[in-house]
């Protein structure tokens, strides 16, 4: 954020404070880090902090009083929806899920893109992607079916994955940027079909092995050249923040080393709702697609 503020400062036709909105605030901890930016520059920042949930504009509204010293405005109201007096210069979202997109931060963005964003608006993080690679894991697969064959196994999950073997580097499927084109052009979308996604990836297995499933990360540009990862081979280091997600399949498939394996994953919307669908083609054999239309998993918007 400190690159951010100093560089909306150094535009030649910026005039007055420079607008800072943290959306989605949470209880407070990327305000926190707003604040220290404008102080270490000793910039004219105003801060806002929208939070929709009631319980966590209580905290939001503890440390303003005690903490921030009513240095920030606080705003009760969805990001998608809220009209503000006054655009944001830079935008700061904390929506990124262990798959990237998985908590809905395009969904989220494009809202707040269209009704909070000034022109040239810095968004951060600007871009992330979501990768996958397929992994070997009876503890994940036997666990997942515990929940049920058909709900269990059709549905992703947010793990620590030290009981899995990941057959191949992790592919990138697709990636979400938010780089302040649409707040220029004042895009407003008539449905949610440009958030909907696929991608195919081939894997060439490291050993002989069971497919049981796939291991999904993403890494996120939060500002040109400022980078953070879940990745294995790019993982940020000393960062805990998120693990990785599973995806298993219902029947594992046996594969040989050194031999392809297909992978197929979409990211659908309808109506109210988004959800991801995959299989897997390993070895002559095919899982079959998952989760199909969202009857079992699905994210609410």
């Amino acid at each position: 954020m400190v690159r951010a503020i100093g560089d909306v400062a150094a535009r030649p036709e910026h005039t007055g404070p420079i607008v800072l909105m943290v959306v989605g605030a949470g209880r407070g901890p990327l305000v926190s880090r707003a604040l220290q930016a404008s102080r270490r520059l000793d910039a004219d920042v105003h801060v806002y902090a929208l939070e929709k949930n009631p319980s966590a504009l209580v905290e939001l509204q503890r440390k303003n009083a005690e903490l921030w010293l009513g240095a920030v405005t606080l705003v009760h109201a969805d990001m998608r929806w809220w009209q503000p007096s006054e655009r944001a210069d830079i935008l700061v979202s904390e929506l990124l899920g262990s798959f990237g997109d998985n908590e809905l931060s395009p969904e989220c963005l494009d809202g707040a893109l269209d009704h909070l964003a000034a022109a040239n608006c810095v968004c951060i993080p600007r871009r992330y992607t979501a990768y996958a690679a397929p992994v070997s894991s009876a503890v994940l697969f036997r666990r997942a079916r515990e929940y049920g064959s058909s709900h269990g196994l059709e549905t992703p999950y947010v793990v620590n994955m030290h009981a899995a073997h990941v057959l191949a580097d992790a592919q990138p499927l697709w990636s979400f940027c938010h780089d302040g084109s649409a707040a220029a052009q004042r895009v407003t979308w008539a449905s949610n079909a440009h958030n909907q996604r696929a991608s195919s990836a081939m894997f060439s297995a490291s050993c002989a092995s069971m497919v049981h499933g796939l291991a999904a990360f993403f890494d996120a540009e939060l500002y040109p050249g400022v980078v953070l990862s879940i990745c294995p081979d790019t993982h940020t280091a000393e960062m805990h923040s998120w693990f990785p997600m599973y995806f298993p399949i219902k029947r594992p498939l046996t594969v040989a080393a050194g031999s392809g394996i297909s992978v197929h994953v979409w990211r659908r919307t309808g109506g109210t709702k988004t959800w991801y669908e995959w299989s897997v083609d390993a070895g002559g054999d095919s899982s079959g697609i998952h989760n199909i239309n969202g009857h079992e998993y699905w994210i609410g918007q």
